[in-house]
Order: structure tokens, then C-alpha cells, then sequence
């Protein structure tokens, strides 16, 4: 729907107060329409990132209290150490290598070279720049909590504070981000159901992996998502965005004369 039937829609519901303040008028038509990214799937991209932010301060503000989402941490840390088993642990510590730093520049850097060959530079640079806002953000969260990590049941290991999970936060923007690029560029329904299933597995079990190797809490790896979907809704509004006709119109190179 574009901004002019939307307008003319709302003439006619509310057609006193559309003809008093115009400029609003246009302002909401504006934010509404769909024949362009800065419309409606702004607007709804705009509203999921204030949710989001919301959730992540009230996740936050548990932790810190220890209400009772922590007692739900220690419960749930306790089954799933009573749980273990030898072969399920070798498994997940796999899995939980999926969201480590090394794998992160590793598809990062493959990414990276798939999409200079297919000439999208500016994906790449939206690419780097999540995974380094998100890095920041999660240390800038772990030394603000300073939440220690169930040392007691831990398969491994792990240093640092726990909360929130950084492995969690690169899972959901590295694969999220990478699954929407490939879904953009498939038309096949089945396609992009595939890419969709296969990213949102990989997210869900690094973050479980974190959780039954014993090296954070339910909270950490809730947090973690949080974040990482925060810098994912920035990374596909930058991605839309600069596709937009509006975007490439402003940063087109003038041609040379000859």
C-alpha cells in the first residue's frame, strides 16, 4: 500500500483531525506504507528492537537482583549437570566451538570472500562491524554484572564472567545475519525455509551447548541472544537500507565525462 492510499485512508477515518495536523497525517502515512523500506518494515524493525531492548534491561535487572530467574538458573544448570553423559558432552563441546572467537573470524573471513566475489562490499563492512559491536557490548556487560560462571559443574575450564554469553551473542548475529543474506537471494520457498531451520538450529544449540557444558546459566545464554538479536535487527536494517534506491542514489559516484 503506498503513502498516498494510506493517506486517503486516513482522511476518511479521521478526516477532522488528518485536515488539522497535515504534517502528522503524513508522518504516520509515511511509517505505514509498504512500497518502501523506511515505511512499514522500518517502522515494525524500529518497534522489535524497543522490545528487545526492554527484555534484555528486565533479564539485566533479575540477574542483578537475584530474583527469581536466577533460582530458575540454578535448577536448570543443576538438571542438566545431573544429566551429563560422556558422548552428550563430547557432542555439545563441538557444537559450543561453533560460537568461539576462532570460528566467528573463520566464517566471518569466508563470508567475507563470498561476498567481495559477488561484489557486495558493503555487506562486508555491515558484517565486521556487527561482529565487532557486539564483541564490545558483550565485554562491556560482563564487566558491568560481574557474574561469576557455575565454576562447580563446568565440563571445562572457561575464564571470564558469565553474564552475557558471548558465544550466544555470535551465534545470533553471525549465523542470523549470513541465514538473511541467503534468504534475500533465494526465491524458492523451500530454499529459504531450509537456510531459516538450518540457522536457527545452529543458534538455539550453541547456546544450549553453553548451558549443558556448565560454563554459563539460562540467563547468560537469554541475554546473549538479546544482544546478538539487537545488532541483527540493525545489521538488516543497514542491509535494506543501502539497498534501497534512495541509499545508492546518494553514494552513486559521479560518472566521468569523456
Amino acid at each position: 500500500m503506498t503513502t498516498d492510499q494510506i493517506l486517503i485512508r486516513l482522511r476518511n477515518r479521521f478526516g477532522r483531525l488528518a485536515r488539522r495536523y497535515p504534517s502528522a497525517a503524513d508522518w504516520v502515512a509515511a511509517r505505514l506504507t509498504t512500497d518502501r523500506f523506511n515505511g512499514l518494515p522500518l517502522t515494525v524493525l524500529a518497534g522489535l528492537l524497543l522490545v528487545n531492548v526492554m527484555i534484555l534491561s528486565e533479564v539485566a535487572e533479575n540477574v542483578v537482583n537475584a530474583e527469581p530467574m536466577v533460582q530458575v538458573d540454578l535448577w536448570f544448570t543443576k538438571t542438566l549437570f545431573q544429566a551429563r553423559g560422556t558422548g552428550m558432552s563430547t557432542f555439545f563441546y563441538g557444537v559450543t566451538w561453533l560460537g568461539s572467537l576462532q570460528a566467528t573470524l573463520g566464517f566471518a573471513l569466508l563470508g567475507s570472500i563470498l561476498l567481495l566475489r559477488q561484489h557486495k562490499r558493503r555487506n562486508v563492512y555491515i558484517l565486521w562491524s556487527l561482529i565487532g559491536g557486539v564483541a564490545m557490548f558483550v565485554q562491556v556487560g560482563k564487566r558491568t554484572f560481574v557474574r561469576e560462571r557455575p565454576l562447580q559443574v563446568a565440563y571445562y575450564p572457561e575464564t571470564g564472567y558469565s553474564f552475557p554469553s558471548g558465544h550466544s551473542a555470535t551465534a545470533m548475529i553471525l549465523y542470523g545475519l549470513l541465514a538473511y543474506w541467503l534468504i534475500r537471494g533465494h526465491h524458492s520457498r523451500w530454499s529459504r525455509a531450509g537456510i531459516g531451520i538450518v540457522a536457527v538450529g545452529l543458534i538455539l544449540m550453541v547456546g544450549f551447548s553453553r548451558i549443558y557444558l556448565g560454563v554459563h546459566f539460562l540467563s547468560d545464554v537469554l541475554g546473549g541472544y538479546l544482544l546478538g538479536l539487537c545488532w541483527l535487527i540493525v545489521g538488516i536494517v543497514l542491509t535494506e537500507w543501502q539497498r534501497s534506491s534512495r541509499w545508492n542514489e546518494q553514494f552513486k559516484r559521479p560518472s566521468k565525462q569523456t
